[in-house]
């Protein structure tokens, strides 16, 4: 669709709800024939540091943004010479990005946006944070409205072979953007699961099917009910599909969520940076004590030596992983190292104690809070789904929990 004429917000909006509107019905007939709007949350700084300049961030990667207001932009792809989207800051820390693009092309393309600027990171809604917001779309629809989860866990770092493919990197959240159909897939390396049914169904079945099969506790993906026909499908890295015939719907259920995960991010923040909570590790050789409330993250069950090797190789050994850190292991025996190292985004410093058995994260202040969820939602994906997070004596699934019950984070269309 053609963005270029598009002067003020109100065309801006016309625009996004009439594409949306006709692709609903193009999906009720099962005759999709372009991309559904999809939105990509992203994250920038902590509130207490400094804004940066959102339009050098995306001119100095070959996306330059032509201002529609103080909080709304148009997205020009230079490679391909047309405009990608939208950008909006919709809350502050979190511009979002609105596409009609197909996800083979967008997801690629945001990928290397977030990759090749240390200002710019994603949401990482972690298992955890899902089952919170799982509870959410309980409480605000009627129990006969259909839902939609999907459950992921990748066993990468326990396969035989002696590298892990750079493409790996390219995170596959969906078959096809018109797939609707529920079940068990099976791929080289991973196995997903997905459940299509009625809120009150599913809400009967899946704390029975979470405590017999682990993996299951590891959501990637949960729909939340549109006020008109259809949802809004959020995935574990920021990335939401409109499945609705309404844009206005979908942009509020993506405030919504933005407001929970702030609340939790600056949350966690608090704690990590101005604990008087004191821990002592062993770095470059030295015993360091370093102030701020560790946060732990302890396995279910100790992982071989084989898939800690790889885990350490696979992290600290590319400069694009998963988990976009960087530092150099110190080993300090069989299934230990320390480091003293770098969250990639922001490339504040950040200090791990990694063992086969748990992770110990100190966050000194000025390290955005998004790395503790970016942790989380990746050691669940591919070491531990049902991984035990406290920050400090605070558990990890409470201080979500206190996030999404706050009074002032409701839901208004």
């Amino acid at each position: 669709m053609d963005i270029g004429h598009i002067k003020n917000r109100e065309q801006a909006i016309d625009s996004l709800s009439g594409y949306t509107q006709a692709r609903k019905d193009e999906l009720d007939k099962k005759t999709l024939g372009k991309g559904l709007v999809k939105s990509y949350l992203l994250e920038t700084v902590p509130a207490n540091s400094h804004e940066p300049d959102i339009e050098l961030v995306f001119r100095n990667i070959g996306m330059p943004l032509g201002r529609i207001d103080e909080t709304l932009y148009t997205v020009w792809n230079t490679n391909e010479k047309k405009h990608f989207g939208f950008l909006e800051k919709l809350i502050p820390r979190h511009p979002v990005i609105y596409t009609m693009e197909d996800s083979k092309d967008s997801d690629p393309l945001v990928k290397r946006l977030v990759d090749n600027t240390h200002e710019l990171d994603r949401l990482w809604i972690s298992g955890w944070t899902f089952d919170r917001l799982w509870q959410k779309v309980l409480e605000i629809n009627p129990k006969y409205r259909y839902g939609r989860l999907a459950f992921e866990h990748q066993s990468i770092f326990e396969v035989d072979s002696d590298e892990i493919d750079e493409d790996d990197d390219i995170e596959e959240t969906e078959k096809s953007e018109s797939e609707e159909k529920a079940g068990l897939y099976v791929e080289s390396r991973a196995s997903r699961f997905t459940i299509v049914d009625k809120l009150e169904t599913i809400q009967k079945s899946l704390p029975k099917l979470q405590e017999n099969y682990y993996p299951l506790h590891s959501i990637s993906q949960l729909r939340f009910p549109s006020t008109g026909r259809g949802g809004h499908d959020f995935y574990y890295n920021g990335k939401v599909i409109n499945r609705s015939d309404s844009f206005t719907d979908h942009r509020a259920h993506l405030l919504y969520v933005l407001k929970i995960y702030k609340g939790a991010t600056e949350d966690a923040e608090q704690k990590a940076w101005y604990s008087i909570e004191k821990t002592t590790l062993q770095l470059q050789g030295k015993f360091t004590t370093l102030h701020g409330a560790p946060v732990v993250m302890k396995f279910g069950e100790p992982i071989s030596t084989q898939t800690f090797e790889k885990w350490i190789a696979s992290t600290f050994q590319r400069k694009r992983n998963r988990f976009r850190l960087w530092g150099n292991p110190i080993r300090l025996g069989t299934n230990k190292v320390h480091v003293y190292g770098a969250d990639r985004h922001l490339w504040q410093s950040i200090f791990l104690e990694i063992t086969n058995k748990h992770v110990v994260a100190i966050l000194p202040k000025g390290t955005c809070g998004n790395t503790i969820h970016r942790l989380v939602t990746n050691i669940q994906r591919y070491i531990d789904p049902g991984v035990d997070v406290w920050i400090g004596e605070q558990n990890y699934k409470d201080l979500v929990s206190r996030a999404t019950d706050k009074r002032e984070i409701k839901y208004e269309n």
